[in-house]
C-alpha cells in the first residue's frame, strides 16, 4: 500500500483462539485506509498458521514471525512501530476485538483538533467466549461525549491515580509523537503502557470519546495477569510513577497528597513480607503515614488529585 493514513499493529504471543476474530475486526472497519502489520513472538501453538492465512490480503503490509521469544510485548510494539508507514497508530492487541467504528470515529476526532497526538475511547469487557461481562473500568458509565483534555492536565487529573488509558487497543495516536519519547517503557512489563501513554500525552492534547467502541478480552492469559502472580506490579508501578513526578515536577504537598494515595491503595492488599519491603523500598510512594493519606484527601477537594 502506498502511504496509508493509519498503520494497525497486530503483536501476537499464544492468542490463537481469539486471533481471527481479532484481526477480521480489524479489516471489517468502516474506515478502510490503513496497512496491517502482524507479529508473531514465537506463539508455540497455531498462531503463525492463522497469521499466515491473511498473507494475500491487500491491507496485510508485513508478517513478521519471530524465531524466538522475546518475552516482552513493549519490544513488539517498537518492532511493529518502526515498520509503520502511516501518521497515526493503532496497536490492537491480538486477544481484544473492535466495533467496526472505532478507528473512522477517532480519526475523525484526531483530524478535527490538529492539536492531539492519543485518542482513546471506553471498552466493554468481554470474557474468553467473547461474551459482554459486567465489569466495567468505567463505574460512570460511558455517555457518548467527546471530551478534550491539555496533555499536562491529562497526566495530572487522570494519570496519576491509576492508568486511565488501560488497554492499547482502544487508542490511536500520533506515529510523530512516538518519535520524541524514550524507550524507558520498554523495561516494565506489567504497567510498560502507563509510561508509554505518559510520554504521548504530555505532547500534546489528548482525546476522549466516551462510547464502548472496543472490546477488551479478560482471560487467564494475559501478560499482566502473569505479572500480577509474580510479584512485579508493585515495583512497576512504582517505577513509572516515580517517573511521572519527577517529569510533572510535582511539588512537596503534591507528592505528599501522591504518597497518601498510593499508600492507601497498598494498605487495602493482603500484608505479607513482600509488601513491607515495597514500603521500605519505594518509600516515596508506599511508606505514608496518616497525615499523607489525610493530605491526600485534601489534595482531591482541591481538584490536584480526583478521586478512585
Amino acid at each position: 500500500m502506498n502511504e496509508p493514513l493509519v498503520s494497525v499493529i497486530v503483536p501476537n504471543y499464544s492468542h490463537a483462539p481469539y486471533l481471527r476474530e481479532r484481526i477480521d475486526s480489524i479489516l471489517n472497519q468502516t474506515f478502510q485506509d490503513f496497512e496491517l502489520i502482524l507479529l508473531d513472538d514465537c506463539s508455540p501453538d497455531n498462531s503463525r498458521e492463522i497469521i499466515n492465512s491473511y498473507k494475500d490480503n491487500p491491507h496485510v503490509s508485513h508478517i513478521v514471525l519471530n524465531e524466538e521469544n522475546t518475552g516482552n510485548t513493549f519490544v513488539q510494539w517498537e518492532r511493529g512501530i518502526k515498520l509503520a508507514q502511516g501518521k497515526y497508530i493503532w496497536i490492537a492487541e491480538s486477544d481484544d476485538v473492535a466495533k467496526p467504528n472505532l478507528l473512522e470515529t477517532l480519526i475523525n476526532e484526531l483530524r478535527a483538533t490538529p492539536g492531539a497526538v492519543v485518542a482513546f475511547t471506553h471498552s466493554q469487557m468481554i470474557d474468553s467466549n467473547s461474551q459482554p461481562m459486567t465489569l466495567t473500568w468505567h463505574p460512570k458509565g460511558s455517555s457518548g461525549k467527546v471530551e478534550v483534555y491539555g496533555g499536562q492536565w491529562f497526566l495530572r487529573h487522570k494519570m496519576l491515580v491509576k492508568n486511565h488509558i488501560y488497554n492499547a487497543s482502544m487508542v490511536v495516536f500520533k506515529k510523530s509523537a512516538y518519535s520524541k519519547m524514550p524507550n524507558k517503557y520498554q523495561q516494565y512489563r506489567y504497567c510498560g503502557d502507563w509510561m508509554f501513554w505518559n510520554y504521548l500525552c504530555a505532547q500534546g492534547q489528548v482525546i476522549e470519546v466516551c462510547r464502548q467502541l472496543n472490546l477488551y478480552r479478560q482471560h487467564e492469559r494475559k501478560v499482566t495477569v502473569d505479572s500480577q502472580k509474580d510479584g512485579r506490579k508493585w515495583r512497576d508501578i512504582a517505577g513509572v510513577l516515580l517517573d511521572l513526578s519527577e517529569m510533572m515536577k510535582l511539588n512537596k504537598f503534591q507528592r505528599r497528597c501522591l504518597r497518601g494515595r498510593w499508600t492507601k491503595r497498598l494498605n487495602k492488599e493482603d500484608n505479607n513480607h513482600e509488601l513491607d519491603c515495597l514500603r521500605t523500598e519505594f518509600r516515596f510512594l508506599f511508606g505514608g503515614t496518616a497525615v499523607d493519606m489525610t493530605l491526600y484527601e485534601i489534595g482531591k477537594l482541591l481538584g490536584f488529585l480526583k478521586a478512585m
